[in-house]
């Protein structure tokens, strides 16, 4: 027969038990990523993708200074990877020249070298330091905002253009940050992934435009820029175009695709993966499409999530998208 102590010991660690099993039931607290860390990484992703772009066509198709800087305008003057004109490039080069700035075209081919700061920081020497020594990282400084006209703090990030001597870059302004929240997992893969894809498809309809008359250049092109772009460490964050016939014209994880229709292909699940692509830009021009794919990072059929986008003026849109584990 228990004792009246021992059968309160009993009682009280059933309670802890049902507690705890209670606790561990419970849905953990939903992680959020601050909206600063989101806007910084995809701002890196992006100038290192443009850079790495411009860094390829100029190796492999354009060796004069003079085309490089048309080529450069063709792919980031009117490309913006955020809403509201904001999410703009800029190209300089190592001497200190201006190549390209898509907010203030004015200060193009200036010499800017001994530009300061109100507080006299020579922020050009700055971003040069980082493109020559390091190849890319983060300048701040004080700017004008070129939609406020009011001066900022701001944060930019620098990526080395080797083939020419020049660097790109792209930042944000403190006030970018003010009433932002921030995001979970399925946001932030979403803003990242549709600030990237929207950035090519921009840049692409760009090129499309200015070498109207070269179609052969634009597929040279959109195949070198795709081949050498990857942003994911596991070798999945690539580029891929098609057009709307279902024909692949440009692939970054496996080029061999590239000539082939793959407008009845099937996923794991039975969907028409080219025709989901086909029916979502022809219909609203840009969005997410889930599906299932090769995943080049460990060569298994996966649940990705892409965002694809119409190139304007062609008959192509571009996608890009991540893997994920479906619950």
């Amino acid at each position: 027969i228990l004792k009246k102590s021992q059968l309160f010991v009993i009682i009280a660690l059933v309670a802890t038990l049902v507690t705890s099993c209670k606790c561990d039931d419970a849905a953990a607290p939903e992680v959020l990523t601050p909206y600063k860390t989101v806007l910084e990484r995809t701002i890196m992703i992006d100038v290192v993708n443009m850079g790495s772009a411009l860094n390829s066509v100029y190796l492999d198709l354009i060796p004069d200074s003079l085309g490089r800087a048309n080529y450069a305008h063709a792919l980031l003057s009117n490309t913006r990877y955020l809403s509201d004109d904001l999410g703009y490039f800029y190209v300089e080069s190592l001497s200190g020249y201006c190549i390209l700035d898509a907010a203030v075209p004015s200060i193009e081919g200036q010499y800017r070298l001994d530009q300061t700061t109100p507080d006299g920081q020579y922020y050009v020497r700055d971003m040069i330091d980082v493109a020559h020594y390091r190849g890319h990282g983060w300048v701040n400084y004080d700017f004008s905002n070129p939609d406020t006209q009011e001066l900022e703090k701001k944060l930019g990030f620098i990526s080395s253009i080797p083939s020419a001597m020049w660097y790109i870059g792209s930042g944000y302004y403190a006030s970018e940050l003010e009433g932002k929240p921030g995001m979970n997992e399925t946001a932030r893969n979403d803003f990242e992934y549709h600030g990237f894809v929207h950035t090519m498809a921009q840049g692409m309809a760009g090129v499309s435009a200015a070498y109207a008359n070269d179609p052969e250049f634009v597929l040279g092109a959109y195949r070198t820029m795709v081949h050498h772009i990857n942003f994911d460490a596991h070798g999945s964050g690539y580029f891929f175009v098609n057009n709307l016939q279902g024909l692949v014209i440009a692939h970054g994880a496996t080029p061999s695709l590239e000539g082939q229709n793959l407008i009845d292909y099937q996923d794991a699940n039975g969907n028409f993966v080219l025709q989901m692509f086909i029916d979502k830009v022809t219909t609203v021009g840009a969005g997410f499409v889930d599906y299932y794919w090769l995943n080049p990072a460990d060569q298994q059929i996966e649940s990705k999530r892409a965002y694809v986008e119409k190139i304007e003026g062609t008959d192509m849109f571009v996608g890009s998208g991540f893997y994920h584990v479906v619950q």
